[in-house]
């Protein structure tokens, strides 16, 4: 019989051949492939322990840690005081690490990373994303969260957006988002991506309410939003 753990580990893999053929799928049959993502990602919980992600990305636990210290993969404190990765951060280093194998790399997670890195330099221009005319009346919290829209806003695409409407539908499944804001959000959910991006990158009080209980949570890589965040304090303090 196998073990808890070994179990949990294939449901990971399980789950990244899932995400994998979803990309290609399309109508009734990509529906089901959420739905059973969904399922299988509530079997596995929302974090996954370093010595599992260790296993699962084929290296040592002590090399994990060394990466998990540095910053440069997101973890989270569980409410027992752990520190563990978040399932979506795993599934998606599973993705690229397998990638990278097969690009022939011999150090699969420093080329992930080190590749992340250089993206978020170029994605992450304050110039752009928060011009000098941004209202100072923001509080360094919010024009994060601004920046971090307005960058999301420059990726939307159909599968983005889809990815939005699950989260959300499954934050209203658990009881997880207030129904006024999870009516707000399907309304915006519905609209074309271009209006979408406007309403998530709008400077008003209604997109910064909005924002507080976006579905697009997430969907910046840990060193995209590392650099954001401590760009934008730059700025605040500069």
């Amino acid at each position: 019989m196998e073990s808890p753990h070994t179990t949990r580990e294939r449901l990971i893999e399980s789950l990244v051949c899932l995400r994998r053929a979803r990309s290609k799928a399309e109508g009734e049959l990509k529906a089901d492939l959420s739905s059973i993502a969904d399922l299988l990602e509530d079997l596995v919980g929302p974090t996954v322990r370093p010595a599992e992600a260790a296993r699962l990305i084929g290296m040592s636990a002590t090399a994990l840690h060394r990466w998990l210290d540095s910053g440069d993969i997101a973890t989270v404190l569980t409410p027992q005081g752990r520190r563990e990765l978040p399932l979506s951060e795993v599934l998606d280093l599973l993705e690229d690490v397998e990638q990278a194998r097969r690009g022939g790399a011999g150090r699969p997670l420093t080329r992930v990373i080190n590749e992340r890195r250089r993206r978020a330099e170029e994605a992450v221009d304050l110039a752009r994303l928060l011009p000098r005319q941004t209202r100072r009346t923001h509080r360094t919290a919010e024009l994060q969260s601004l920046a971090y829209h307005r960058l999301v806003a420059e990726r939307l695409d159909e599968s983005t957006i889809e990815e939005a409407r699950r989260r959300l539908l499954r934050w209203h499944e658990q009881g997880r988002i207030d129904p006024r804001w999870f009516e707000e959000w399907l309304g915006v959910l519905v609209k074309s991506p271009a209006e979408i991006a406007r309403l998530i990158g709008a400077d008003t009080r209604k997109a910064r309410e909005l924002r507080q209980t976006s579905p697009f949570a997430g969907m910046l890589n840990e060193q995209e939003r590392r650099l954001l965040v401590s760009a934008v304090e730059a700025r605040a303090h500069g």
